[in-house]
């Protein structure tokens, strides 16, 4: 199949469908901004939506993989987008998701073979929790211009070229999404966007052949992983209210303190790239110590350049 051909489809036909719903959504489904936004203008949201429907309709036409099995998870997410739904529905939406995507994969079947059911219940919920975990904190990485569509992008280039070709329709729709997605953006992609999203890196972890790729493909994804897990962390010793809706997140600070949308996404997709590239020339380890210099970079900026966490 020609990949050339397939990248082509699929991002002209994202970029159609993006801006077709640029002026309903405007109307229909407006983010207004508020004292937590990274944004100062009202634009539409679930964006989502656009590169969803293409890499639907490329993967058709190119026998790609189309991701149907995130159905309740991206309609979850444009019921949110429009209603705002109770946290506690999306959290079963979620789990929900996770399950079916872990069960479906060769490490359930590893699983499987624990003999002691208790502790395989205990496995499976923990790794359940885990999987829902990421899609949440996908989720709490898209607050400002390109950064999960550019994160994941990456993400999804090193498992086609590592592992299985069956998501460049996904790569192209994406991009095309990116394009009207990169400041000044024209839309966001909303919650429909970032839980699909969330779920597709939960399935090419747990798609990823062996322990080897899948924890290579996770450590890929620190940037957007470890900034909400260290926020979290953060907000649980200064005995904050997790739960409440914040603007503390690295990314978030360093936009507030002056870095424009298009640095701070940068930064984030190269240290992807970056470390993406150590996969592949030095593995695992190489791959670690790369993540434990863009920590070092990542404490540097967050003293010169973010606003305070306290703030």
């Amino acid at each position: 199949m020609n990949v050339i051909l397939i990248l082509l489809v699929s991002t002209v036909l994202s970029w159609y469908f993006t801006k077709l719903i640029i002026n309903p959504f405007s109307k229909l489904i407006p983010d207004i901004p508020n004292k937590r936004s990274s944004h100062s203008f009202t634009k539409p949201r679930a964006g989502g939506l656009a590169f969803i429907i293409s890499n639907f309709f490329s993967s058709l036409i190119f026998g790609q993989n189309n991701f149907a099995i995130l159905l309740p998870l991206f309609l979850m997410g444009f019921v949110d987008d429009i209603f705002n739904i109770k946290k506690l529905y999306k959290f079963v939406i979620q789990i929900g998701t996770c399950f079916l995507l872990f069960y479906k994969s060769s490490y359930f079947d590893l699983i499987n073979q624990i003999d002691n059911l208790p502790f395989k219940a205990l496995c499976v919920l923990t790794i359940v929790i885990f999987l829902s975990a990421i899609i949440n904190f996908c989720n709490f990485m898209d607050g400002i211009d390109g950064i999960l569509a550019g994160s994941i992008l990456v993400c999804l280039v090193t498992f086609a070229f590592l592992l299985s070709g069956s998501v460049w329709t996904l790569i192209g729709s994406l991009f095309g999404f990116l394009i009207w997605n990169w400041k000044p953006s024209k839309i966001f992609m909303g919650d429909i966007g970032s839980n699909f999203l969330g779920g597709v890196l939960v399935w090419i972890i747990l798609n990823s052949q062996n322990i080897f790729y899948s924890i290579g493909i996770l450590l890929i994804a620190a940037p957007l992983l470890i900034d909400p897990l260290l926020c979290l962390f953060r907000r649980l010793y200064n005995r904050q209210n997790i739960f409440i809706p914040h603007s503390l997140h690295l990314y978030q600070r360093l936009c507030k303190g002056g870095l424009s949308h298009s640095k701070v996404s940068t930064l984030y997709i190269v240290s992807s790239i970056f470390i993406s590239i150590s996969f592949f020339i030095g593995g695992l380890k190489l791959e670690i110590f790369s993540i434990s210099i863009i920590l070092i970079f990542a404490i540097w900026l967050e003293k010169n350049f973010a606003i305070t966490f306290d703030k």
